[in-house]
């Protein structure tokens, strides 16, 4: 089966930007990547190019059976209820989901 990567861009104000960072990679990540399915996360910082958002997390997910389950997962609701308690005020974000279609 082909894996699925979810996407979330987001851009967060300069003033929250140290403590973001230091709350994604630190706690959010990893409560993600308990998920069982998770195959990985990664995030990305934009460099250039004419997208409104500065950062980028990619999780990979088994295949989209698994993506739908999470979707529709308490743990999903409590990582998106966990971000907005920190830094809905504080920043714009958008989701994204993608499933390989090749090789």
């Amino acid at each position: 089966m082909a894996t699925v990567l979810f996407v979330v861009k987001a851009t967060i104000r300069p003033d929250q930007e140290e403590a973001f960072n230091r709350w994604y990679n630190e706690e959010h990540v990893p409560q993600f990547l308990q998920w069982p399915g998770a195959v990985s996360a990664r995030r990305y910082k934009a460099l250039e190019g004419e997208d409104r958002y500065q950062y980028m997390a990619v999780y990979e997910l088994r295949d989209e059976a698994n993506y739908r389950r999470l979707m529709a997962s308490d743990h999903m609701k409590t990582l998106r209820a966990e971000y907005d308690a920190h830094f809905g005020a504080a920043s714009e974000r958008a989701r994204f989901a993608y499933t390989q279609v090749w090789p």
